[in-house]
Order: C-alpha cells, then structure tokens, then sequence
C-alpha cells in the first residue's frame, strides 16, 4: 500500500472518529478538525481571490482533568505551533494572512448549552475591529510596567518597560555579517547551554506604549513564537505584525520556552 493510500486511510479514520461522541477526540485530532473548520471559513471576495475575514479565532476543548489539560496544551496551547499551523493552512488554501491574526486555546471543564450536542470541542471566529489612536490627552502617558522573568536566564531579575520601545531577546547587542550592531535588547536572555533561552531569537520580541496609555506586544519573526496566557486562554503572536497585542497587568508571556509576567504599577527597578 502505497504512502499516500495510508493517509488517505488515516483522514478517513479521523473523520469517522470526529462524528461519533461516544470517543474522546485526541489532541492531534482536534487539531485536524480545527484546521479544517477555519479553512472551511475561507470565503471567495473576488474571481481570483480569497479571504479569511476574521482575526481572532479561539479553540474551545473541553478538558475535564489534569491529564487531558495537559494533553491539550501540548498539541494547541501556549508552546504549540498552532498559529503557525493555522497561518500555513491559510495560505495553502490562497488566503492572505490578516496582519492582526490572534489564535487562541480555551479549556472548558464541560461544554456550554449552545454548543452541538456531543461536540468536546469548538472553534469561534471573530472579526475585532481596531480602534482608531485617539490623541494623547494630558497625562495619558503609559504608566510605570515591569517583566519579571519567572523562567530563563536573564541579565535581571527585573526589567523596566519604558521609553518608545523595549526590546526582547538572546544577547544584549545584535550583530550582522559585518560585526555591525543592527539592534540592542533591553530585556536580555543570556546566551548558553540552557535549553529554555536557546528558544529565544537574538531579535526575539518589542514591547511600545501608545499615545492612549497602553502597551502592546510585538513579535519581531521570532522562531519559537511569542504567546500570551491570559485568564486560561493562549494568544499566539502572528509573527511580523504591524499591529501587535495589547498587553494588561499579570499576563504572562512566553518567549519561546522563556516566561515573564507583565506588571504595571509595580516597583520598576530597585533603589540606587
């Protein structure tokens, strides 16, 4: 039997797993199904063309104990390659990624009332409209934010978020070719054996207050990813994007494997 009859076979076998409801979906399986449902979402605009009109979509899974939690996060949560998954399924199917894509993972302990009887998972798209910058009025400027590292090596214990821009990464200065220095972190994982910073790219993240007083996140085409946890749910960082995610006092971020919590108010940086 050739390659090809085998996955064939195995799709086939899924999706027969996917309709019944007396069978616990594994993780790898509802991840298929939810990789389908979104490209399933893809809506012609044009002749030629093709787009996906939503930038957030959030994963629901009902995970009514420890193991299969932990099962979950492993194949959709915060150190996953679902977005990535998501964003490579998009443009396989001709669809422009929007700029501002934000995937997420919920677990549920038992499924609401409005979701299909038998279904253990879910997928929720939705299009969150942008907020036009309104002009900075007196004393709106950003207050005082802090990371504090929680895992990796870093140069501190705790880094002060201010000026036009924080940047995040592995090394305190980033060179070219050439021995040129083309960036410097202010937020530094040491470079070395441990292999939780070896996930974090030397030009890894950036974090930049807005005129409104909020901070926003940016993933500058980290690696391993930029993620979010916040209140249960996993926000994966589209790489690049102009736009980035805005951040809230208590969430934790992770840098690849390499984790810091986002506080504002908090003491910055300890007395001289």
């Amino acid at each position: 039997m050739s390659i090809i009859e085998n996955v064939r076979r195995l799709e086939k076998r899924i999706e027969k797993l996917a309709e019944r409801t007396d069978v616990p979906l594994q993780p790898i399986e509802v991840r298929k199904a939810t990789l389908d449902e979104i490209e399933d979402l893809v809506e012609p605009a044009t002749k030629s063309r093709r787009i996906f009109p939503y930038n957030r979509v959030t994963v629901e899974v009902v995970a009514p104990d420890a193991k299969r939690r932990a099962a979950m996060e492993a194949v959709l949560g915060e150190r996953s390659d679902l977005g990535k998954a998501v964003t490579a399924r998009l443009k396989s199917a001709g669809c422009p990624v929007p700029a501002d894509l934000e995937v997420r993972l919920k677990l549920v302990k038992r499924a609401a009332a409005d979701w299909e009887k038998g279904r253990a998972f879910r997928v929720r798209c939705e299009h969150a409209d942008v907020e036009p910058a309104k002009p900075a009025a007196s004393g709106s400027a950003a207050p005082a934010a802090v990371l504090i590292v929680v895992n990796g090596d870093a140069s501190l214990e705790r880094f002060p978020v201010k000026g036009e821009r924080t940047n995040i990464g592995r090394l305190a200065e980033v060179v070219d070719g050439h021995r040129r220095v083309v960036r410097r972190n202010h937020v530094v994982f040491t470079d070395g054996d441990n292999p939780v910073n070896l996930t974090v790219s030397r030009s890894h993240a950036h974090i930049a207050p807005t005129p409104t007083g909020e901070y926003r996140l940016f993933d500058d085409g980290s690696s391993a990813g930029t993620r979010i946890l916040r209140g249960g749910q996993t926000l994966a960082l589209p790489p690049g994007s102009p736009r980035g995610t805005k951040l809230q006092s208590g969430d934790e971020i992770y840098f690849g494997q390499a984790l810091v919590r986002f506080e504002v108010g908090a003491r910055t940086w300890p007395p001289e």
